[in-house]
């Protein structure tokens, strides 16, 4: 049978006593109830209910203290939370402690949420404090309407792969568990405090910034300041290089800056509204677009089109294996190669593997322009002379053979025009020369008709 035990006014006097008393039931095959209960009574000594409000009882443990009095330490009590109906009563369950007088530490409520440092909790566990965890993993969304969950955080010497890692980490969702991944949202972001090692962020699909940054320090710590505008791509260090292997960078507002290198293996390097600056190489497997300037330190490879809506800085060589659009200036410090070249021309600032159309083209010369021709002690050309010369080499004096020109690399615009405009003021004094001898012969020719 199942018997229950009400305090009385004995059970108190027992705990009233000051020696150690204690107390112990035993019934075999029985289970032992302790109940208390409480009503208001009316001035006719009839049960009235409780109310909201209303506390139904407070248990406390006592000592006694050198100030010759009892001091509560710790207890617990229920209060009414709600208006008490026929068959049902809303409580809740209040825990106290506190060595000079009991504080509410942890609560109950009647939907079983538990606070822990506030009394009015709202989710089934709430915490008003630091947590310390001393376990190994941390397991969400077992049986949730989403999915079985898996292991949220793990402490671990392991990454996913069961590959050895140099320290303990912390991973999340080591196991797969959630198949949307870890979603970060708010304007505080996702921040990590430590010396960032070049896989510090991995990520097998997307990395996506909508309005904050990606940073990548790289190396060692690093003191910078870290205030980019909204949406920037940053990479600072020895091992700060943003990778896609089968994706793109795209940053629709803000600029894509990196110290090092910006590598698309095989996607798009994109800024839409800002600009690309890398200190080192760029290399796009497809295209790369800037909606304002490129700055590149190094190399920049593009197998894709190239498409710079500003001004494109490059100190060593720009290789596009597309088209070029660059609504601004274009300066290259190294070597410009344009179109399919045979063999690889070197010492050449610009090497071009097709036919160039201008509608102006302006040489500066490194050397004199040939005025000289017509200065005082000039040796005058001699016709015969030339003659002599065409019929031996078969080329005008001064001016390179066919054969010197297939062994040189290319032809000298500047110096060939030198040249050229050489020979027409040297042909202009024979002109003027013969002319001389033509006006010679007219006059003596008259003379001898007069």
């Amino acid at each position: 049978m199942k018997t229950r035990i009400y305090p009385t006014f004995m059970l108190a006097a027992f705990l009233t006593i000051g020696t150690t008393i204690e107390l112990s039931a035993q019934i075999a095959g029985q289970v032992i109830n302790f109940t208390f209960n409480r009503y208001n009574s009316a001035s006719n000594g009839s049960k009235v209910t409780v109310h909201d409000g209303e506390n139904l009882g407070t248990m406390f443990w006592r000592g006694w203290t050198p100030g010759n009095e009892y001091q509560a330490s710790a207890g617990f009590g229920v209060d009414v939370t709600g208006v008490p109906l026929d068959g049902y009563l809303p409580s809740r369950l209040s825990f106290y402690t506190g060595g000079s007088g009991p504080l509410e530490r942890m609560t109950i409520l009647e939907n079983g949420r538990v606070g822990i440092g506030l009394s009015n909790p709202l989710e089934l566990v709430d915490i008003n404090g630091n947590v310390i965890v001393r376990g190994t993993r941390i397991s969400l969304g077992l049986g949730s309407s989403f999915g079985n969950g898996g292991e949220a955080l793990t402490h671990s010497n392991t990454d996913c792969a069961g590959a050895l890692l140099p320290d303990e980490v912390l991973t999340i969702n080591n196991d797969g568990g959630f198949a949307g991944g870890v979603y970060v949202e708010g304007a505080g972001g996702l921040h990590v405090c430590a010396t960032l090692d070049a896989d510090c962020l991995q990520a097998e699909n997307n990395v996506v910034s909508e309005n904050g940054n990606v940073v990548a320090l790289g190396g060692a710590a690093i003191a910078v300041p870290c205030a980019p505008g909204q949406g920037d791509f940053i990479a600072e260090g020895a091992n700060g290089d943003f990778i896609a292997r089968h994706g793109n960078f795209v940053a629709e507002q803000g600029n894509m800056t990196a110290q090092a290198n910006i590598t698309a293996v095989t996607g798009n390097i994109t800024a839409t509204a800002g600009s690309v600056s890398a200190g080192n190489n760029v290399a796009a497997a497809n295209n790369l677009s800037a909606g304002a300037n490129l700055s590149v330190g190094g190399d920049a490879g593009v197998i894709g089109d190239a498409s710079i809506g500003g001004d494109a800085n490059i100190t060593g060589e720009a290789n596009v294996g597309g088209n070029a659009n660059v609504t601004g200036n274009a300066i290259v410090t190294g070597n410009v190669r344009v179109g399919n070249l045979t063999g690889t021309p070197t010492g050449h600032e610009v090497a071009v593997g097709g036919s160039i159309i201008a509608e102006e083209v302006v040489v500066k010369l490194q050397t004199n322009w040939p005025d000289y021709v017509f200065e005082e002690g000039y040796p005058k050309p001699d016709i015969k002379a030339w003659e002599q010369f065409i019929e031996k080499n078969k080329h005008l004096p001064g001016m390179p053979s066919a054969e010197v020109l297939s062994k040189k690399d290319g032809l000298e615009l500047g110096e060939m025009q030198r040249l050229l405009v050489e020979k027409v003021e040297q042909l202009t004094l024979i002109i003027i020369e013969q002319q001389k001898q033509i006006d010679a012969l007219k006059t003596a020719q008259n003379q001898q008709k007069n």
